[in-house]
């Protein structure tokens, strides 16, 4: 077999139409001995008697037995969309909410039984309110469409014509701060005025701290210093005012009533309240959001309430823990999954993993590779394709709820400022501008060749892209993948990476070569686990057969070899069925 065979002709179905083999690595990938290897044409073997000991026997219905009842967001693939840079409808070079909606098919074209869309289950569109900057997240009139953008009645069409293909959307909402010229602002630069109060005042002489790195954070308007975390162009809301509370309130409703959005991103959800020199995770940040999130779900019980919460897991969790959030992003376990692979050391993604199991309630946690702030995942790998694949991988088959930035996908590339990291989508190289805008573009397209484009790898079967929509489509294939517990495995080499996943009974290990280098004869341990019988294996990712393990009376396995050599950067999903 050659070792150039497309990504996406090793896929093949499973029970009622699933996807089942997947292979991730290049030439020279995993291998199993003659003597063990699958008949022909199967991927399953079945298992031996146990060595170490009798396993636990199965429950008759422990194929069968369903997971908790779970949120709509708990099992979805979100993509996270800034609409200035996605597709642009009316040729004045931004893009804009009815170029959203024509690409919409790209993303998830309502049908199941296809496979050239991306198969992504849910948006998060950064700001689309009114706002005199390019990025949105300076608010002018949080009720009003940013013109550029559309209006109200295009965003009602965008949500119904995402709801009509499975799509639910979430929309960045800036409760933190607004824009230096909201009417707001302006009123309250008046001393006693109505909205005086809305924003945080100091008078005399400035306060005497400043915010990280020694950025200003007090900024002069007339005699007084108004408190601006980010800049003086975003003065800080003070949300110990009742009155500013009401107005945010008032605000979700609009969203949620009105505009019919599915739930809200918040922006800088760390900063919302400060204590003197405290500028971050108060006590009365965590109490404020927890009221905020009550309101959101009295209005709409099935909202999300989704936190920006740049912190360490140990504070980041605390937020969806203590009920402030329903779920929080999870900074660590990003930079994690890149640190490893740049390592080829599975030691900072095992730690982060261990750190979440012991933080977060199940599916609390949102999970990604990078996002509008960050360098773009491919330039943080520098440039290295086969390791935006296994990034990807990881991303796909980890527990967490996954979140994918626009154009990571196609493998874009950018590194800050913070516009070339979020530059136009390259939709066709043949076309001007790769197909985004009929005219010049409101920032120059990334600095990728001119494959790099959903056109060009729509038809490169051995694609980044390929590589997505085939683990998107696997991941939603499988409960496991989707919303499935995640048991760290030990193994014989720091370069390889395992956990078992498991939900209505369903079993799958999971287990990747970080490597730039085969790894021979990869030994797995699981000291103890939920596994029982003498379990039949199945290759969903990679290998075309794996040998079966040998179940301990604790129900893991002992120096379980699967494979005799796991190629670089390859995954295996071995499906474990009793």
């Amino acid at each position: 077999m050659s070792c150039h065979r497309s990504f996406a002709s090793l896929l093949r179905p499973v029970a009622v139409a699933a996807i089942v083999s997947l292979l991730a690595g290049a030439c020279g990938s995993s291998t199993v001995s003659p003597s063990v290897a699958a008949p022909s044409g199967s991927a399953s073997v079945p298992s031996a008697s146990a060595a170490a000991g009798r396993p636990p026997a199965c429950a008759p219905d422990a194929s069968t037995s369903p997971a908790e009842p779970a949120a709509w967001w708990g099992d979805r693939t979100f993509y996270e969309v800034f609409v200035r840079s996605f597709a642009d409808s009316d040729g004045d070079g931004i893009g804009d909410l009815r170029g959203l909606i024509q690409k919409l098919d790209y993303l998830n074209d309502g049908n199941p039984a296809t496979t050239t869309d991306l198969g992504v289950t849910a948006l998060w569109l950064m700001p689309v309110a009114e706002s005199p900057s390019y990025h949105g997240y300076d608010v002018t009139d949080y009720k009003a469409i940013e013109k550029d953008y559309g209006t109200a009645d295009d965003f009602r069409a965008l949500m119904a014509a995402a709801h009509a293909r499975g799509i639910n959307v979430i929309v960045d909402l800036v409760l933190n701060h607004t824009s230096i010229d909201h009417p707001w602002f302006r009123d309250a630069q008046t001393p006693g005025s109505t909205h005086d109060d809305w924003y945080v005042w100091s008078t005399g002489a400035k306060p005497p701290f400043a915010g990280p790195g020694g950025n200003p954070v007090w900024h002069k308007s007339g005699n007084r210093w108004y408190y601006g975390y980010f800049w003086e162009g975003m003065p800080d809301l003070n949300l110990r005012n009742p009155d500013v509370t009401a107005a945010l309130d008032d605000v979700a409703r609009f969203w949620l009533d009105d505009l019919g959005v599915d739930g809200f991103r918040l922006d800088a959800a760390r900063h919302l309240i400060e204590d003197g020199k405290t500028l971050a995770n108060t006590p009365e940040t965590f109490a404020w959001l927890a009221a905020f999130r009550q309101g959101v779900h009295a209005d709409e019980p099935d909202a999300l309430v989704l936190g920006e919460d740049w912190d360490p897991t140990v504070i980041s969790s605390r937020y969806v823990r203590e009920g402030s959030l329903d779920m929080d992003f999870e900074f660590d376990f990003a930079g994690a999954i890149a640190g490893s692979i740049r390592s080829h050391d599975a030691g900072s993604y095992r730690a982060a993993e261990a750190e979440i199991q012991a933080g977060y309630p199940p599916g609390g946690f949102a999970t990604f590779l990078s996002n509008h702030d960050q360098n773009r995942i491919l330039t943080q790998l520098g440039g290295d394709v086969p390791a935006a694949k296994l990034a990807a991988t990881t991303l796909l088959t980890s527990p967490g709820v996954p979140f994918i930035y626009y154009g990571e996908e196609i493998g874009m590339t950018g590194a800050k400022p913070d516009e070339r990291i979020r530059t136009p989508m390259r939709w066709d190289s043949a076309q001007p501008n790769a197909g985004f805008s009929m005219t010049t573009p409101w920032e120059a397209l990334s600095d990728d060749p001119a494959a790099t484009s959903v056109a060009a790898e729509s038809a490169d079967a051995n694609s980044l892209l390929a590589t997505y929509r085939s683990l998107i489509q696997l991941r939603a294939a499988h409960p496991a993948l989707s919303r499935g517990n995640s048991t760290p495995v030990d193994t014989s080499s720091r370069a390889v990476n395992a956990y078992l996943r498991q939900a209505d009974g369903e079993t799958i290990l999971v287990m990747a070569n970080l490597g730039t280098e085969p790894v021979v004869s990869p030994a797995l341990t699981l000291d103890a686990g939920p596994l029982c019988g003498t379990p039949a294996t199945e290759a969903l990712l990679g290998a075309n057969a794996v040998r079966p393990p040998s179940i301990t009376s604790t129900g893991g396995f002992e120096a379980y070899v699967p494979v005799d050599r796991l190629g670089p950067r390859e995954t295996l999903a071995i499906r474990l069925t009793p």
